[in-house]
């Protein structure tokens, strides 16, 4: 009986051994599997937020060919420069901006809501915007800006004397609005056409804007106002203005005297005016002047001055330029 007893005690003892064997084995076989199923959810968390980064930053390649990363869909912009109609037509999300002082009529009530952060700009107020992006207009005038404004956040520089067909479809690539900013440049460009096509305009008739600033007088190129009366559809440019200005490179402006002015006169004379005593009451004198009388385009009537806040080739005011450039010529 006791043999018996210490067989059946032995098979018992060594059944449950096995038992606790086959636990532990169990138990570690769970265990690495636990962790494998562990190491794989954080891999593919690290994933999921690689993938998250990469959707809601882009590459992108500044006009110095720096490569940075900025926000695909920047949602907090601080823009350095003058050129605010082109962002608040494509309703990038400005949040600070150097306003101007006088804002044009064009703008009405669409810089309710902006922070002016001084010309051209504080570094303090630009910090309390907690800007997503940056937009330096004015890199190279001052070079050490563009480094003080990146420890806010990332910046980049703009070139914002672009002829605004270029200056706007490198803000589509910045605010990844490319296919809007397509669109919008094929509407303006229908809008020109349809200007031109009611002015009418003999082949190879010229025109050249004057711009009055004090006692200086300056012919102007192709950029802000001449760029919408220039181009496929409009003006011929005056041979002389060609030459001097627009083959120059970084040239947009020249100063004249009054002795060549029929040099650079065209068959239709635009004349903008900067509104202050002194340039007022010198345009006065230029349009009294016995030379001016001499000019062809005058002697056909052919002269129209034009409001200075109008001397821009912004989005948001060139819908509006398109109708009153036939109001000023008298050819609604």
């Amino acid at each position: 009986m006791k043999k018996l007893l210490r067989k059946q005690f032995i098979l018992w003892g060594g059944s449950f051994l096995l038992l606790l064997l086959m636990l532990s084995a169990c138990s570690n076989s769970n265990g690495s599997a636990s962790d494998a199923q562990g190491k794989e959810n954080e891999k593919t968390a690290q994933s999921d937020v690689q993938a998250e980064e990469s959707e809601t930053t882009v590459q992108y390649t500044t006009i110095t060919g720096e490569q940075v990363e900025i926000p695909a869909d920047p949602k907090r912009v601080v823009y350095i420069g003058q050129t605010t109609g082109d962002f608040l037509a494509m309703d990038i999300p400005l949040v600070g901006n150097n306003l101007p002082q006088d804002p044009a009529s064009y703008y009405g009530d669409k810089l309710e809501g902006i922070v002016d952060i001084g010309n051209p700009a504080n570094l303090e107020t630009i910090l309390t915007l907690k800007p997503d992006l940056i937009i330096n207009g004015y890199y190279k005038s001052d070079p050490n800006l563009n480094e003080e404004l990146s420890k806010i956040a990332t910046t980049i520089p703009f070139n914002p004397a672009l002829p605004y067909t270029e200056r706007v479809k490198e803000m589509g690539n910045i605010s990844g609005k490319q296919e809007e900013v397509g669109k919008m440049i094929a509407k303006f460009e229908t809008q020109s056409k349809e200007m031109f096509d009611k002015l009418q305009l003999a082949k190879e008739e010229t025109a050249t804007v004057f711009y009055q600033l004090g006692k200086i007088l300056y012919v102007m190129g192709d950029r802000n106002f001449g760029a919408i009366i220039y181009g496929e559809n409009g003006f011929a440019v005056p041979p002389a203005v060609q030459k001097n200005i627009i083959d120059v490179e970084g040239v947009s402006f020249l100063e004249v005297s009054e002795e060549v002015l029929p040099e650079f006169a065209g068959d239709h004379l635009f004349v903008i005016v900067q509104e202050d005593g002194e340039s007022e009451a010198e345009a006065d004198r230029l349009l009294q002047s016995p030379i001016w009388g001499t000019l062809p385009a005058v002697k056909k009537g052919n002269v129209y001055v034009v409001p200075n806040e109008w001397n821009t080739d912004n989005l948001l005011a060139l819908e509006q330029l398109y109708k009153k450039l036939p109001e000023w010529m008298h050819k609604q």
